[in-house]
């Protein structure tokens, strides 16, 4: 429940003060159609179809044709307020699942640029019976629906495909950087100014419409989180894909069924909203990638006294609430930092296509506890590993906690081989070490001693692993010194 709370929490905060009438029961929804990415050379880019209605704001939009397309460049700014005004801008969710053929907004995902542009966009032959070609794809995945939903008047998206296959070869010269990610997106002309999804009402009703129909139940539940009487309930899975109900038993005792998983946790809507934007806020703000290769470690902060009190907190605790640390290189060294104001959730998890693996969750981590772990590391450092690397520049306080966890899965990521479900084995332990230091929870070193030993003839016949072996020892002894260390305290 921590994480859950902590969560919505964030979601909730992130809304304080926003107010505009056109996104009410939008905004919690909305998501970024591309990465934010300061590399000018890598950053998105957009394709915009300036569509000709009669008027944009009709309730059905009769298009009369494609004024022009331009490119321009997508954003590069996390500010806060910024960021949210250009969420609504774009009226961007990701749909329900891969093969969902409807999306929520008039947009496109291209990809990378490509050399065969044109080959892709339509094909060799008729792009209508082609359905590898990008052109059917963006008819029956994005646009027929508006036609069917009565957003389009009839015979828009046919007039638009076909006035789109007259413009294909200047489309597939915006799309040819192979660095960048690029999206096609529709929107209106009016007195020469591009009008956005967002800006146009017919696209909100449909986004709106599109939630409706597709979050949620009409089930009527007590909502877990505000104890609010719903008439729709609605699961985690909408918010983490990793909270499934696809086994045959997801509970002892009840069997999957009509209805049942609707029971299990069910929140309602507005909750939804807050646990939707603080997932969006946890990708944004406070999502490590660097620490474990392959593996997503998402850190929620909670403050220990009320919310509302956040003014009463100390400038630095302030700071690290709103601006978060995703973009910071000591990820861990940042946390353990702040002070006990706080407390961090933290969730252990790996994306696998369009699924989620949950690997682990610990709750209730005290600053504190991240900071005794530093020192028991730099302490163990110091003894190992500094006179080795015989390094007169080397400064202590450049090892950080971030160092230490780098380090504990380097090492034994090392023994697991070739093998990748040896290897796969061995970074569930790694996983499951670290959950013990954040849970203080001892750490089982017999096992790793083993698990050591019994791989040294393999790689003391490896002179490629023999090459730094007298680093790699000492790193082994670290490791388990660190870990013992940790144990007794």
């Amino acid at each position: 429940m921590g994480f859950i709370n902590a969560t919505y929490e964030l979601g909730k905060r992130s809304l304080d003060g926003v107010c505009e009438p056109d996104f009410d029961g939008i905004d919690s929804f909305l998501q970024l159609p591309l990465p934010i990415i300061d590399d000018d050379a890598k950053s998105g880019r957009v394709i915009r179809v300036w569509l000709n209605a009669k008027d944009k704001n009709a309730e059905t939009l009769e298009i009369t044709g494609i004024e022009k397309i331009d490119t321009t460049d997508f954003i590069r700014n996390k500010n806060g307020e910024r960021l949210l005004e250009e969420k609504r801008k774009y009226l961007y969710r990701d749909p329900t699942g891969a093969a969902t053929p409807w999306k929520y907004s008039p947009i496109y995902k291209l990809g990378k640029g490509s050399n065969n542009a044109m080959k892709e966009l339509i094909g060799e032959e008729d792009w209508r019976e082609n359905s590898k070609t990008r052109f059917y794809k963006l008819k029956r995945t994005v646009l027929d629906e508006f036609d069917t939903c009565g957003v389009f008047s009839e015979g828009s998206t046919d007039l638009i495909m076909e006035q789109l296959e007259a413009e294909a070869d200047k489309l597939a010269e915006l799309w040819s950087d192979k660095n960048r990610s690029y999206i096609l997106l529709f929107g209106m002309k009016k007195d020469n100014t591009f009008y956005y999804p967002g800006m146009i009402p017919a696209f909100r009703n449909y986004f709106r419409l599109k939630l409706d129909q597709n979050i949620g139940s009409d089930i009527s539940v007590v909502c877990s989180l505000c104890h609010c009487r719903s008439e729709k309930s609605i699961n985690l899975d909408k918010v983490f894909k990793f909270a499934t109900f696809d086994k045959s038993s997801f509970l002892p005792g009840i069997m999957a069924g009509k209805g049942v998983s609707e029971k299990v946790f069910p929140v309602c809507q507005e909750c939804l909203s807050y646990l939707s934007l603080g997932r969006e806020c946890l990708d944004r703000m406070f999502l490590d990638l660097r620490t474990l290769p392959g593996i997503k470690i998402y850190v929620v902060p909670e403050l220990l006294f009320e919310q509302k009190l956040l003014g009463k907190a100390t400038s630095q605790t302030r700071q690290f609430i709103q601006e978060g640390l995703s973009t910071s290189e000591h990820f861990f060294h940042i946390l353990a930092k702040q002070d006990n104001s706080l407390t961090y959730h933290f969730l252990f998890w790996e994306k696998n296509q369009a699924q989620e693996r949950l690997h682990l969750m610990v709750e209730d981590v005290p600053p504190s506890r991240l900071h005794l772990i530093e020192e028991l590391w730099k302490q163990s450092y110091r003894s190992l590993l500094w006179n080795q690397l015989k390094d007169p520049d080397c400064d202590l306080k450049t090892i950080t906690l971030d160092n230490a966890l780098r380090t504990v899965y380097s090492t034994l990521i090392s023994l697991s081989g070739k093998n990748e479900n040896d290897q796969k084995m061995v970074q569930s332990m790694i996983i499951g070490i670290i959950g013990n230091l954040l849970n203080h929870e001892r750490v089982d070193i017999k096992r790793l001693k083993q698990l050591m030993v019994s791989r040294f003839p393999s790689l003391f016949a490896d002179e490629e692993w023999l090459r730094f072996g007298g680093y790699n020892l000492r790193k082994m002894m670290a490791v388990i010194e660190f870990l013992e260390k940790a144990n007794r305290r």
